[in-house]
């Protein structure tokens, strides 16, 4: 069972019952014994409030969308190979150990790579890609449905429900787009921030 808000619910109501059942099975029942029935009741309860906060400030992911789109792997011929060969590891990395659907990098005006469930339009970057890449902030759109601006994102991956803009330097960018809403974890944002500088280390040692 994985520690969160239920586990801790059910955990507390478990010990809850315990002690009460505890309780009535006793024949002598001393001063010390209904203090320390007291504390365990108490502390049960504080396991069931704890788990109902922990629930509370759970992110809930949407359901998993039916993405319409074509899987690709593509990529600019012209980028060296190690480069290329750190972009595929990463991207599929990202596409197997997140709920990424759909992958693009973006450089200097040209798509480098796309990978995954992607548009047979080519994608150009709109006012949050370029405000991303502008401010050096990666930007989590968690739910495009709300997002005023999601047309921009339609040559990418048309209905994608979540979106990552990651800044590799102030003309190159990673787009990553989720299976569902608010499917990225605080830890997906931190790993793929900090591949996003070992890209531009790259891209600087190789003049791109």
């Amino acid at each position: 069972m994985g520690f969160n808000g239920k586990s801790l619910i059910l955990i507390g109501i478990v010990i809850f019952i315990f002690q009460i059942v505890n309780f009535f099975s006793i024949e002598t029942i001393t001063p010390e014994l209904e203090r320390a029935q007291v504390l365990a009741a108490i502390a049960s309860l504080i396991i069931i409030l704890i788990g109902f906060l922990f629930k509370q400030f759970e992110p809930l992911a949407g359901e998993k969308v039916d993405l319409k789109g074509e899987n690709k792997f593509l990529f600019d011929k012209s980028i060296p190979d190690p480069v290329i060969d750190e972009l595929a590891w990463g991207s599929e990395t990202i596409l197997t150990s997140t709920a990424a659907a759909a992958i693009l990098i973006h450089n200097d005006g040209v798509n480098i790579l796309t990978r995954g469930i992607t548009s047979s339009n080519e994608f150009k970057p709109g006012e949050t890609c370029l405000r991303s890449i502008k401010d050096m902030k990666l930007i989590s759109l968690a739910n495009t449905k709300f997002y005023p601006g999601r047309d921009e994102f339609l040559d990418f991956c048309a209905d994608i429900p979540s979106i990552l803009v990651v800044p590799i330097n102030s003309k190159a960018f990673i787009l990553i787009g989720g299976w569902s809403a608010k499917c990225f974890t605080k830890s997906d944002e931190k790993w793929i921030n900090n591949w996003s500088k070992k890209i531009n280390n790259i891209f600087s040692k190789n003049n791109i």
